[in-house]
């Protein structure tokens, strides 16, 4: 939380350089200053990155293509405007501190939406804009992103793709944010900034090897689901809390053996640790041929969406994306 919190600050005292170099472009003798001010704050960061990376200032000195006296110039100048120590010095070398260690996740989702920022302008300053950057849930990616993503460049072979995945919290603050420009998750949320469209229906149902004692019955009931090992999502997903809430409904106790991802939980049920009760799109796709799902007393369905910032204008790709995925999944809601 302190490293998050020192995060911002740097952001915030970033913009307020920028709001300073704008406000005196003009004036003479201070421009270079502030801009080196700001290229300082954002190359100490860079520089921090490759440290956590490569483990040495020197290693890190090489890569970025600075020496080494101006590389630790930059780290103790990041240090000092952080408020924190990000390594501990010993003969040995560096050792990211616990402040490091929770403040890299950050800094690499500031370099990921530099880098799309990036990718971006070089589009638009080459005449050509057609660039879409998508995010989704990794589970989605093979039956939302992969077919759709196809279609896309039959209809734009010069664009330019980007695609992420991540948790869905992430998901929806990057389009919020204007990070991304598409993405995908399941459940429509109340938002005056994002505009939701449904897709699809998905189901749980009960997965299992096809060798498994349950892969043989017609319906699962909570009896079956005794002295099993569960693998389910992780508490506090949307698919999860989707799941706690139908299993109270039936006074259902649920002490799952792993708790992970839906792709991770599909690979861990195919080598045979468990079974679980997952969103079964990727068995409709035949990703996984010796899993099989079976129904369950529960009937849980949810909605996976496709969603995208309403305050902002969509670009004519994205606006083409979206239209794409919303023919695809209709094609498909009438074939079934």
């Amino acid at each position: 939380m302190a490293a998050t919190k020192a995060f911002c600050r740097l952001v915030l005292r970033t913009k307020r350089l920028l709001g300073v170099y704008r406000e005196t472009k003009q004036t003479d003798g201070h421009n270079s200053r502030i801009e080196k001010q700001m290229k300082a704050s954002i190359r100490g960061l860079e520089l921090f990155r490759s440290i956590m990376l490569t483990g040495s200032i020197s290693k890190s000195s090489v890569e970025l293509n600075i020496s080494q006296p101006t590389a630790s110039g930059l780290l103790k100048r990041l240090e000092d405007s952080l408020g924190l120590i990000l390594f501990e010095r010993s003969a040995f070398g560096l050792s990211p501190t616990p402040e490091a260690i929770k403040l890299l996740p950050e800094v690499d989702r500031m370099f990921q939406h530099l880098d799309h920022v990036q990718t971006k302008i070089a589009n638009i300053a080459e005449g050509d804009s057609a660039f879409l950057s998508v995010q989704s849930l990794p589970s989605m990616s093979q039956h939302f992103v992969a077919p759709t993503i196809k279609i896309l460049c039959e209809h734009f072979p010069k664009a330019t793709i980007s695609i992420h995945s991540g948790q869905s919290s992430q998901v929806v603050n990057s389009i919020r944010m204007g990070a991304f420009d598409v993405g995908f998750v399941y459940g429509a949320r109340e938002n005056s900034t994002l505009e939701y469209i449904p897709l699809k229906k998905i189901k749980f149902e009960c997965v299992v090897r096809a060798d498994h004692r349950l892969a043989q019955k017609s319906h699962v009931e909570p009896s079956d689901l005794l002295n099993e090992d569960l693998i389910l999502n992780r508490s506090g997903t949307y698919l999860r809390n989707a799941l706690n809430r139908a299993l109270r409904q039936h006074d259902i106790p649920v002490s799952p053996k792993v708790e992970t991802g839906t792709l991770q939980a599909y690979d861990l049920i195919n080598s045979g640790i468990g079974i679980g009760i997952l969103d079964t799109s990727l068995l409709s796709d035949n990703h996984y041929p010796d899993l099989v799902a079976v129904p369950t007393f529960m009937n849980i369905e949810v909605e996976a969406c496709a969603i995208f910032n309403k305050t902002t204008p969509l670009s004519r790709v994205a606006h083409q994306y979206l239209t794409i995925v919303q023919d695809f999944f209709n094609s498909a809601g009438k074939a079934d």
